[in-house]
């Protein structure tokens, strides 16, 4: 539904229309009323054409201005003991909403987990063996010297193994144009409180691509990762919302993806803007859970349409046996809920046919493509 300052505006671009209708019409005297009123229907309309491309170019400068303000900052990395602690020590805000009410936890479907933060190991060496200070300053380097990337890695259909969609990741890159590992900058950057900016630098990124594409790729769907910080911050959400709001057209392509491990730290003012850009028809999806203790309903009702689910916990036997329900289960009660999972991280052929016989219809990971450096001509 259009805004009241959108609708101001529309108004005001058609009493405009008017005006030079009637003044052109004075120039050419015995027009017919049907050519008058194309003239000043079409005169309306370039202006309102012109009025929607300034304002998109103003919120894509807004959420520019606004990363450069905070990467000239240069804010202190907090040691991670202490942000690990913080964290830790966060109440949980996403509990389901009918404990509240009936002080009885209900098992008929698995409830939204809130997992202890547990890294993959690989990254913990990654980001133990480096400085994050000196971390912070390659990545800053990297986005004051455009050396921010965007890559694309494919998600199928299966079995067919056709693409489906793709993921848009950032990769950053040092003076000396080595890749810089995510899994080592991006806990930099949440320490530092740059990560929404860093995703909000890579969104716009991410639609001039789409933009791109869409002509040629009408059938592709783009995941783009957001931090769950961005919805945490009032200011930068405005700048965020204002940006989404100018591209809704790209609603049905566009995929905004959130990792579980953000979204269980956020407060009620953090859910109920995440359901707000839900509701500009954006589907949301949610990866990065360490567990099958899921609450789907929850999940559904926020909007989220795609939830992802790594290789490797499907495959652990512990996690079977603690899960709530059977897999299967959870695969039923995601598509009653009209949420499509994804089996993500597949790296082996050994991986995708243990997991053949539970019927998901799409998948992501090395086996079917590593990411890729985006080049759109």
């Amino acid at each position: 539904m259009p805004s009241i300052p959108g609708l101001l505006s529309f108004i005001a671009c058609g009493l405009l229309g008017l005006i030079g209708a009637v003044s052109l019409s004075r120039l050419a005297p015995g027009w017919v009323p049907g050519e008058f009123i194309l003239l000043c229907v079409a005169i309306g309309g370039l202006l309102w054409a012109l009025r929607e491309r300034y304002e998109r170019f103003r919120i894509q400068n807004l959420l520019l201005d606004e990363i450069d303000r905070l990467v000239q900052n240069q804010p202190q990395i907090q040691d991670r003991t202490q942000v690990q602690a913080q964290v830790q020590a966060m109440p949980l805000q996403a509990n389901d909403s009918r404990i509240a009410e009936t002080g009885v936890e209900s098992r008929a479907e698995p409830r939204l987990a809130m997992p202890v933060i547990l890294p993959d190991p690989e990254e913990v060496v990654e980001a133990d063996a480096a400085d994050d200070t000196a971390i912070f300053a390659a990545v800053r380097d990297a986005l004051n010297n455009n050396r921010v990337e965007l890559h694309v890695q494919p998600v199928v259909r299966l079995p067919a193994r056709k693409l489906r969609f793709v993921e848009l990741l950032a990769r950053a890159r040092d003076a000396e144009g080595r890749e810089l590992s995510p899994g080592a900058h991006m806990p930099a950057l949440q320490a530092a409180g740059l990560a929404a900016e860093f995703d909000a630098l890579m969104l716009l990124r991410g639609v001039q691509l789409v933009r791109k594409l869409e002509a040629r790729a009408r059938h592709l769907g783009f995941f783009c990762n957001i931090s769950a910080a961005a919805l945490a911050d009032a200011r930068a959400f405005e700048t965020l919302y204002e940006f989404l709001r100018r591209e809704r057209e790209r609603a049905g392509t566009l995929i905004l993806e959130f990792a579980h491990t953000g979204l269980r730290q956020l407060d009620r003012a953090g859910w109920h803007r995440l359901e707000r850009l839900a509701g500009l028809g954006f589907g949301l999806s949610v990866d990065g859970f360490d567990s099958l203790d899921i609450d789907i309903a929850a999940l559904g009702k926020l909007g989220v349409r795609y939830i992802k689910l790594d290789a490797r916990l499907l495959l652990d036997p512990r996690h079977a046996r603690t899960a709530p329900v059977a897999l299967e289960d959870l695969l039923e009660i995601c598509r009653r809920h009209e949420i499509e999972p994804v089996i993500a991280k597949v790296e082996t052929e050994r991986d995708l046919v243990q997991l053949a016989d539970y019927g998901f219809e799409l998948g992501q990971g090395h086996l079917f493509g590593t990411p890729k450096l985006a080049k759109v001509a």
